[in-house]
């Protein structure tokens, strides 16, 4: 996103956009290998997905929001414990607001600064 003078670049969100629509695509795509698959082979995809996919786009998306400054409650209204993030997917999400957000990185909510303080 450029700033008011459109030259200079305050922050690099639209990279983020497009990465958290990559991870849709990707998602759709084993998917669709899934259902051609059988096995071990099936297993591995479908784990793939459900896991390691869908935990990067869940953070990207967390990431992007608090780059365009929505609040945590906002994103994510009806968080159960069990699915609450990590220090580390919070240090993650930390590191996707230095590289793709403002020059002074994002303001990360109250619950993951104590969090990666702990850490």
């Amino acid at each position: 996103m450029y700033a008011a003078d459109r030259k200079t670049i305050h922050d690099r969100r639209e990279m983020l956009r497009v990465k958290v629509k990559s991870l849709a695509a990707e998602a759709r795509i084993i998917r669709h290998e899934e259902a051609r698959t059988r096995g071990a082979i099936q297993a591995e995809l479908h784990r793939h997905r459900t896991v390691d996919v869908r935990l990067e786009a869940r953070l990207s998306v967390l990431a992007y929001g608090l780059i365009r400054g929505r609040a945590l409650e906002r994103m994510e209204p009806k968080t159960r414990p069990e699915n609450a993030l990590s220090a580390a997917q919070w240090d993650r999400v930390r590191a996707m607001g230095k590289k793709f957000g403002p020059a002074g990185g994002i303001e990360l909510p109250g619950e993951a600064k104590a969090l990666l303080m702990a850490a």
